[in-house]
């Protein structure tokens, strides 16, 4: 009879002990840094570029967009049911407030859950650094080398010394050095969605201007989509006197 009693509870044990094992890589497996891959909505797909969200040990997660965090909060995640529950500290609240029904597939991890009328799937793939995105690469110096509008090379007029430049900081504002009127400063933004800059100049009449952006090799090419207008430039470390 000790010895049934003695068999039962260590397989109990057992059995508890495994339970546990099993949780704790269940949630393991959702510990680390994850790039989303695709976001889908119904039958749009609405993919942000270079999100990416990190998820730690002690309940906590950070995400951001490339090299911007701009995020924190916490994450829980039901074993039972496979449900994960994320909360931004700095976010909007969500309106939804349902948690995500979670499944494994390779490097992957997929959300699901319904939003409103819409089915809303979310992909998203391991990695181990923080994604860049092409918006990240604007950052810098840039030399003006031409100035296309309507079809036609205007550089002459607009820089005539070959030494204007655009600077585009840190803090999402920008200067525009050895121009004909001198020195412009504004602000600019990029888009989540696509390669778009938007660029609104410091002046008592302020100039918005729109491109689209796309790079070849140390070249930023720049085209206008509120005017017919094209810039390419070349990246430069050292500004021009």
């Amino acid at each position: 009879m000790n010895n049934l009693r003695i068999g039962l509870l260590i397989l109990v044990t057992f059995l508890l002990t495994s339970c546990k094992n099993e949780q704790t890589q269940k949630e393991n497996a959702i510990l680390g840094l994850w790039v989303v891959k695709k976001v889908k909505m119904g039958d749009q797909e609405m993919t942000p570029i270079a999100r990416w969200m990190k998820f730690n040990a002690d309940s906590t997660q950070t995400s951001g967009n490339g090299w911007l965090q701009h995020s924190v909060g916490s994450w829980s995640y039901k074993i039972d049911s496979k449900l994960l529950k994320v909360e931004n500290f700095n976010g909007v609240v969500d309106e939804f407030n349902d948690p995500f029904k979670v499944n494994f597939s390779n490097k992957n991890m997929i959300w699901k859950r319904k939003e409103g009328d819409f089915d809303v799937t979310i992909t998203l793939e391991k990695i181990i650094e923080i994604p860049t995105s092409e918006a990240n690469k604007l950052y810098g110096l840039w030399k003006l080398d031409t100035i296309f509008e309507n079809g036609k090379e205007i550089s002459d007029s607009l820089n005539p010394s070959k030494k204007a430049m655009l600077f585009l900081r840190w803090d999402n504002t920008y200067e525009l050095r050895n121009y004909p009127r001198g020195e412009l400063y504004g602000i600019f933004k990029t888009h989540a969605h696509m390669h778009q800059i938007d660029m609104v100049s410091y002046s008592k009449i302020p100039k918005f201007q729109f491109y689209e952006f796309k790079f070849d090799g140390n070249n930023l090419l720049l085209n206008s989509t509120n005017s017919d207008k094209q810039l390419k430039l070349s990246r430069i470390h050292q500004f021009l006197q």
